[in-house]
């Protein structure tokens, strides 16, 4: 065989191994992860959702094939997508649908929030997730359920601090739940009372959250499957592209496996069983 000829035929099926991108981000500042290195610039090839190749524009142009799509980055930052290694995730998704109350500057803002958010709901339905933060406050008081007794006198609000260690309850929500100023509290827990009386000031933290929390009731299959949904939306808004899920029930694997049979799962996980 002529060396030309066989120097060509190799060329051919080197070709034919290289796989084609589906995507090349072009004319980006890559930053591959390393935990050394400024961005570089650079262009970056996609195939399957993973990274083929990193490297200058006739390094990556091999990648390159009939149908790849193309997309200038314009000297913009390209990052590897995130991984967020501690979520709850169907939780989040449920909150984000909820009342936003981790920027509420103020008591009064607090109040305000749940009131509106209460008013577009049925009567029973419960007012959970928020993620308050009184350390914004003045004086950094906790809240009380008189705070939020008179605007929400028909639905049940069960409202956690943005650590997930501390909630606050109105007085549907005690009722429901049964809680009086003779639940004792539990090992581990705290139920804030009123130093006179006894009665609970609404404030549980740890341990104590179940007084209340077994009150609610469970979502659907599909309240689930919608909060994971929006979730899984959020994240990739962000760029987290995998998540660790941390004390997931069994409820919510059967959520994940029902969108990934539909092909609504557009992030990858690690679900951490809850004990």
């Amino acid at each position: 065989m002529r060396p030309a000829l066989s120097a060509a035929l190799c060329c051919l099926a080197f070709s034919s191994c290289t796989p084609q991108a589906d995507v090349i981000i072009s004319g980006g500042m890559v930053w591959t992860g390393l935990s050394s290195g400024a961005p570089q610039k650079g262009d970056v090839a996609l195939a399957s959702g993973k990274i083929l190749a990193v490297g200058d524009a006739a390094q990556v142009a091999r990648y390159r094939g009939p149908k790849t799509e193309s997309i200038q980055a314009d000297g913009g930052l390209v990052l590897p997508g995130f991984t967020d290694g501690h979520t709850h995730f169907v939780d989040g998704g449920f909150q984000l649908a909820s009342v936003n109350l981790r920027d509420a500057r103020t008591p009064q803002e607090f109040i305000h929030r749940i009131k509106e958010y209460a008013k577009t709901l049925k009567p029973g339905e419960w007012i959970i997730g928020g993620d308050w933060d009184h350390t914004l406050w003045r004086g950094q008081p906790l809240p009380r359920h008189e705070w939020i007794d008179s605007v929400t006198p028909n639905n049940p609000a069960f409202l956690s601090r943005l650590d997930g260690h501390e909630a606050l309850a109105n007085a549907a929500a005690m009722r429901a739940a049964g809680v009086t100023k003779d639940t004792p509290t539990p090992p581990g827990g705290e139920i804030l009372r009123d130093a006179r009386t006894g009665e609970p000031l609404g404030i549980f933290k740890d341990r104590a959250l179940d007084a209340v929390g077994r009150a609610i009731p469970e979502p659907s299959p599909e309240q689930r499957d919608s909060a994971l949904a929006r979730a899984l939306a959020f994240a990739a808004s962000l760029g987290v592209t995998a998540t660790a899920h941390m004390s997931a029930s069994w409820a919510d694997l059967a959520s994940y496996r029902r969108l990934e049979r539909a092909g609504r799962r557009s992030t990858p996980g690690v679900l951490s069983p809850r004990p």
